[in-house]
């Protein structure tokens, strides 16, 4: 879904001359292809597990954008060094993340740059908090919420493996210059988001911006944490336990009618792919507090976006979607000097990307505030 909001942006633009849109099942490429501007997009059927395909294919590229499920980033970065492309993705949900960062000094001494975590959350999130800590002299805490609110029945939209994953393992926060795993589920806050998406059930996150925030953001920052309001988090927390009850979440293999399967493989192998189409509302709200000669400040982030009623795709997904394809371009164009593995906020100025973003509405709303004893 993402994908396909970053083929339709990439086809917008005028920098871009071809986009080789590669998918295991290119039939939906190609009516999107015909719906947009069939002589600029070409549909490639492509198995991302085939690596000598995908080395192949990238080599017909300038740069290139994955938007596969998290747990192919590193057989896709691996691919593009040997093809000697720069890359873009959309975050490795912190631990991937981790392995990703460990292949820089490759990337840099081919000259590369891999961009990591470039969608919403991680991505502008990460830039926006970025943005805060340019405002203070000390950074005290970085505070990450992503909320939600469905108007078309869904339980999720974006990867079940990937949403799986993000509500099992194990959340990790920043906290007092170490990272801190904390249990899945935990942390919970009402949070209030801007309306429509309102008051959100908020639990911590695998996020991957916690790999990187602390070293970007610095200045001594004591505390970074993320946190996600999902459309229905009690509902979420409910299936989870119902199906680590019956066993749905194990790995260890079991026999059934004299094949042995792994139950979790099962579950994902049954679980239907995200509907793209779904009617929603999504808000970032991004806290960062700290001091600035020697009071106290704080500077908050607001985004607020709706379903797209022209594109027809969720506000999640166009989201997502139109900031890999701003990486991208940004890459494609040479706009990034830096080489290795890097964030987006860490290769981005902040102001570069909002400004992108305000031309594709999305509108971001800074609050700065000094509090100081006269």
């Amino acid at each position: 879904m993402c994908g396909s909001v970053a083929v339709r942006h990439l086809c917008l633009s005028k920098a871009v001359e071809e986009v080789i849109a590669a998918d295991l099942r290119p039939e939906r490429v190609e009516k999107l292809a015909r719906r947009l501007m069939p002589e600029k997009v070409r549909a490639l059927r492509l198995d991302v597990r085939d690596v000598e395909a995908v080395v192949k294919a990238m080599g017909e590229a300038d740069v290139v954008a994955n938007a596969t499920p998290y747990v192919h980033n590193i057989t896709v970065m691996r691919a593009a060094l040997r093809a000697g492309r720069d890359l873009t993705d959309l975050g490795g949900m912190f631990y991937v993340t981790r392995e990703q960062l460990k292949m820089s000094r490759d990337f840099e001494g081919a000259g590369l740059t891999a961009l990591i975590g470039c969608g919403l959350a991680p991505g502008v999130a990460d830039v926006l908090a970025k943005k805060g800590s340019e405002h203070m002299d000390e950074v005290q805490s970085v505070h990450i919420y992503y909320g939600e609110v469905n108007f078309t029945p869904a339980l999720y939209k974006w990867s079940f493996r990937a949403l799986l994953d993000e509500l099992t393992m194990r959340p990790v926060i920043f906290r007092d210059g170490e990272l801190v795993e904390v249990p899945p589920f935990s942390g919970k806050e009402l949070f209030d988001f801007p309306e429509p998406v309102g008051t959100r059930l908020c639990i911590y996150s695998v996020y991957s911006g916690i790999a990187t925030l602390p070293n970007t953001v610095g200045k001594g920052v004591r505390l970074v944490e993320a946190k996600y309001g999902f459309s229905d988090t009690e509902r979420l927390e409910a299936l989870i336990e119902a199906l680590r009850a019956l066993g749905m979440l194990s790995e260890e293999p079991v026999e059934v009618r004299d094949v042995k399967v792994r139950p979790r493989d099962v579950l994902l192998a049954c679980a239907p792919p995200a509907e793209p189409g779904i009617e929603d509302a999504v808000s970032l709200v991004v806290i960062v507090r700290g001091r600035k000669g020697g009071s106290d400040a704080e500077a908050r982030y607001t985004l607020v976006h709706e379903f797209h009623k022209t594109w027809k795709v969720s506000a999640l997904a166009y989201l997502t979607g139109i900031t890999l394809s701003i990486a991208t371009q940004m890459l494609g164009l040479g706009e990034v000097e830096a080489k290795g593995v890097l964030s987006l906020e860490a290769a981005v100025e902040p102001d570069r990307l909002i400004k992108a973003l305000k031309v594709e509405g999305v509108r971001i709303r800074e609050e700065v505030r000094v509090r100081r004893e006269l």
